[in-house]
């Protein structure tokens, strides 16, 4: 099968975490005390099933922004072809979407709180790729979207501010996606938020 036209739908949604600072926005340590360690800024690891080796082989996982799924489907399709064209099997290739997160209870507080944070930079923020503001219930449908439409093999998350986004993804996103086949749980999950001190509802209970 062409590489332009395998579809990932029915495999389970790789879903990581981009760790950064404050938070992906450039105002969010102005609005949070936490902070990712020192010498763990932009840890990139992986909160489903961990079969992804992020930090290994670089051509086995291919991160990817774009402005609207369209262009991430066209990107992934890029991906593919390029690993088809140097002898390895397309379907070895992973290919990831940034995905910039803000989460809260409902959408106009999301939109609030986004505005907040846009209120201490000197200029307009333009969102780096695909951006989510919004619940939720919100971010599991576009998930299991980009995974239903082959739209990319799975996402990278960029919380917006920590630990308040990462602590939603965790404990409302992930365990909607796992009941509903789009991904697979990983069992190391709480070690790896432990790494930073992070203790969700979820891993709790």
């Amino acid at each position: 099968m062409s590489a332009s036209f395998s579809n990932p739908s029915s495999r389970p949604l790789h879903v990581a975490v981009e760790l950064s600072g404050a938070g992906r926005h450039p105002a969010a340590a102005a609005h949070t005390d936490f902070r990712i360690p020192l010498g763990l800024s932009d840890y990139w690891v992986e909160l489903t099933s961990s079969t992804l080796d992020l930090a290994g082989d670089p051509d086995s996982v291919v991160r990817i922004r774009a402005h609207d799924l369209g262009e991430a489907q066209r990107r992934r399709d890029v991906a593919r072809a390029r690993a088809e064209r140097d002898g390895r099997d397309p379907d070895s290739v992973a290919v990831l979407l940034d995905v910039e997160v803000l989460l809260a209870d409902d959408h106009r507080g999301a939109r609030r709180e986004l505005a907040r944070l846009d209120a201490g930079l000197r200029e307009p923020r333009v969102p780096e790729s695909i951006s989510y503001v919004g619940t939720a219930s919100g971010l599991v449908g576009l998930l299991a979207d980009i995974r239903a439409a082959g739209v990319a093999d799975g996402v990278t998350l960029l919380p917006l501010v920590l630990p308040q986004v990462l602590d939603r993804v965790v404990d409302d996103v992930l365990p909607v996606l796992h009941e509903q086949g789009v991904t697979r749980p990983s069992t190391v999950l709480g070690e790896i938020l432990g790494r930073f001190g992070l203790t969700t509802r979820a891993l709790a209970s």
